[in-house]
């Protein structure tokens, strides 16, 4: 599958689950909670980025058989609306867009409980068209998505890598599951279970699933070290959501880097910059510039060979099928994406 059929099939998964999403707010409130409920799936339905997480469930449910996901557009949709109450969540967690008035951030959790409870709301409408048996394992999925990226994953990411330790890889990979790598694997189970997968397929999905997101998680914090500009062309993050977790205490692997391999001024700056909310500007791109000396990029691409390599494995036992062809070339962010190329430009 070349990457244009990829992005077409995703921008048109993406449209419909976004209107979905979009429908159900406005159908449900008004006034300023309308507008509060909207301001991030407009935001990103405007955008006309593709949203990976319906597009894996729709081809994990099509590799696995199913014949017509749009019959569970609905679920389609809820994976996308969980996605956004973490994001909320997040924005709250890690002061996204900078420091906030309290009402603001009270109004950010309330949006964030009320976007996941509607993700519940848009998996029973589909439910009723599964046995009891399948939407109950659906469901199980269901929270436990929520325990891990809303819970498990955020709690390991806001206390965990704090230092280096010897086990800082091992650590590292445990919070890249848990905030999206867990997330990925019970969406493409769900796909599965839909499908009518027996077990061993079931299996085969989630290990799938699960390697992508941890690759997903990798490639996003590698993010948080790019400039706002590379050029002229905007590539990363507004200053104030850039460098989030180093500010906040976490070593996520591109300081790793820095900290194991830098010189003396560059572990120092990493430093600097580590616990530090009002960190300044050249401290941070000071990091980035250790990072891209040291071919961070290089080494980042050697640590996901692993999880790509997984997930093709578990690709292997399904026949040759457009869907495979998708999910196959979903793990591409591995080798290429924007981020690589803003840092290489540093």
């Amino acid at each position: 599958m070349d990457k244009e059929l990829y992005f077409k099939l995703m921008g048109e998964t993406s449209e419909i689950t976004d209107q979905i999403i979009i429908d159900t707010i406005r159908k449900r409130f008004n006034g300023q909670l309308e507008h509060l409920m909207l301001e991030l799936p407009q935001k990103r339905a405007e955008s006309g980025k593709p949203k990976l997480r319906p597009a894996i469930f729709r081809f994990t449910y099509e590799i696995a058989g199913g014949k017509y996901w749009r019959r569970y557009e609905n679920i389609a949709a809820a994976m996308e609306m969980l996605n956004l109450s973490t994001y909320v969540l997040n924005y709250v967690l890690d002061d996204k867009g900078g420091e906030k008035p309290k009402q603001q951030r009270n109004n950010e959790c309330i949006v964030s409980m009320i976007q996941r409870e509607l993700a519940q709301q848009l998996l029973i409408t589909d439910g009723t068209n599964l046995s009891f048996n399948d939407y109950l394992a659906i469901d199980k999925r269901f929270s436990e998505i929520n325990i891990f990226t809303s819970g498990i994953g955020q709690y390991l990411d806001g206390n965990h890598l704090r230092s280096i330790e010897d086990n800082y890889v091992d650590e590292y990979v445990r919070r890249c599951e848990g905030l999206t790598g867990k997330f990925m694997q019970y969406i493409s189970e769900i796909g599965g279970i839909i499908a009518g997968s027996p077990e061993e397929e079931l299996k085969k999905l989630g290990r799938f699933g699960i390697n992508p997101g941890i690759l997903v998680q990798i490639i996003n914090d590698l993010g948080d070290y790019c400039p706002s500009k590379a050029g002229k062309q905007s590539v990363g993050k507004v200053y104030q959501d850039q460098y989030s977790d180093l500010r906040h205490g976490c070593i996520t692997y591109p300081a790793y880097i820095v900290l194991t391999q830098g010189t003396k001024e560059e572990k120092e700056t990493v430093k600097r910059v580590q616990n530090n909310l009002k960190a300044t500007e050249e401290d941070c791109l000071g990091v980035t510039r250790a990072f891209t000396r040291l071919k961070g990029c290089q080494q980042v691409k050697k640590m996901t060979r692993k999880f790509v390599k997984e997930a093709k494995e578990a690709l292997e036992m399904f026949p040759k099928s457009e869907a495979r062809d998708f999910l196959s070339v979903s793990l591409s962010i591995s080798r290429t994406n924007k981020f690589y190329e803003a840092l290489r430009r540093i």
